[in-house]
């Protein structure tokens, strides 16, 4: 399977601790690119998806690997998922690439 971004994102996301997730708004930024990814996933496969459930910081790193997967297999052109990744990277302080 394409990745659209380096799996170093993942590896560093899951690194961080309760105190590193809870700098500014990282949480709900990356809440809100979990919810983007689903959504994109269900725009291209018409398969409507539960609501991404908040399980806690310490699997955001997971459910965005997850999902990440999901849209690909979807469907989700790789390109798409990239910039979702990215912005979220960016928006996190985070240089991947």
């Amino acid at each position: 399977m394409l990745r659209p971004v380096p799996p170093e994102l993942f590896r560093r996301l899951r690194a961080w601790n309760v105190s590193s997730w809870r700098y500014a708004d990282r949480i709900s930024r990356t809440r809100a690119a979990l919810d983007t990814l689903a959504q994109l996933a269900t725009d291209y496969d018409n398969v409507q998806r539960p609501a991404v459930p908040e399980v806690g910081v310490h699997a955001l790193a997971d459910q965005l690997e997850v999902l990440t997967a999901d849209a690909i297999d979807s469907g989700v052109p790789v390109d798409e998922v990239d910039a979702v990744l990215s912005d979220l990277a960016e928006g996190l302080g985070l240089s991947i690439g």
